[in-house]
């Protein structure tokens, strides 16, 4: 089974919540995006990258920090309920959808979240991050056809993240397609070298080869130690095999 890292930074004006960072067999954590406030003294956001992000209204900056700090003390009521009063203001906002959706993942009503995702991408399909949440949280319910299809729309609006190609292998192995899977981890790994997790999941990609591909396995896998991925016991016992 192959492993997930989920580790998502929302970056406009600042960023003010970095969310957990999580290595398990399989999915099975699911952060999501940062809540996100406005700082007049930050620097401009590059306009050819505002589409695929999204932006806060500028009329709702109090409720902005308000729902940041919030979502970085875990207070999911109080965070919600500064998203949901945003969305009096501004029921159009993709952003505002999003972080909502946020919020009812880490408060752990993914039916909500879902929702809350997919209203933010029929608003603007671009945002490349939430294409990303809501197919982990399809992939979550069993839905991998759906997740497959939310993991390629997010690397059609990003190409280089590849975060995203990790959980595309993902589901694509949950359906059997070992060569997908694998050419998903090889892309991860050519985008970021320093992908622990994608490492892992290639050297066990590589250790179900038939034969395995045991040498191949065990470079990617003590690469993936060598970059803080945690020590399997499992793996360990294949390699000496």
């Amino acid at each position: 089974m192959l492993r997930t890292q989920d580790v998502f930074l929302r970056q406009f004006q600042r960023i003010v919540t970095v969310m957990l960072c999580s290595n398990h067999l399989k999915i099975s954590a699911f952060l999501l995006l940062a809540a996100v406030s406005h700082a007049q003294e930050a620097a401009p956001i590059n306009p050819a990258k505002m589409d695929k992000t999204g932006m806060l209204p500028p009329f709702t900056k109090v409720l902005g920090e308000r729902a940041a700090a919030a979502f970085g003390k875990q207070d999911w009521p109080a965070a919600r309920k500064a998203y949901l009063e945003m969305l009096e203001l501004d029921d159009g906002n993709a952003l505002i959808w999003a972080n909502l959706g946020a919020v009812e993942q880490q408060a752990g009503d993914t039916k909500q979240a879902i929702e809350c995702f997919e209203k933010s991408v029929q608003i603007n399909p671009q945002l490349a991050q939430t294409w990303t949440a809501l197919g982990l949280l399809l992939q979550k319910q069993g839905d991998t056809y759906r997740a497959i299809s939310c993991f390629t729309r997010a690397i059609h609006e990003e190409p280089e993240d590849a975060r995203a190609h990790n959980y595309l292998a993902i589901a694509a192995k949950g359906l059997g397609w070992t060569d997908a899977a694998e050419a998903e981890l090889q892309r991860a790994i050519e985008l970021k070298p320093d992908y622990g997790i994608a490492h892992f999941n290639m050297a066990l990609m590589l250790l179900e080869r038939r034969p395995p591909a045991i040498e191949l396995a065990r470079r990617h896998y003590e690469k993936a130690l060598t970059l803080g991925v945690a020590k399997d016991d499992v793996v360990e016992r294949r390699l000496k095999e």
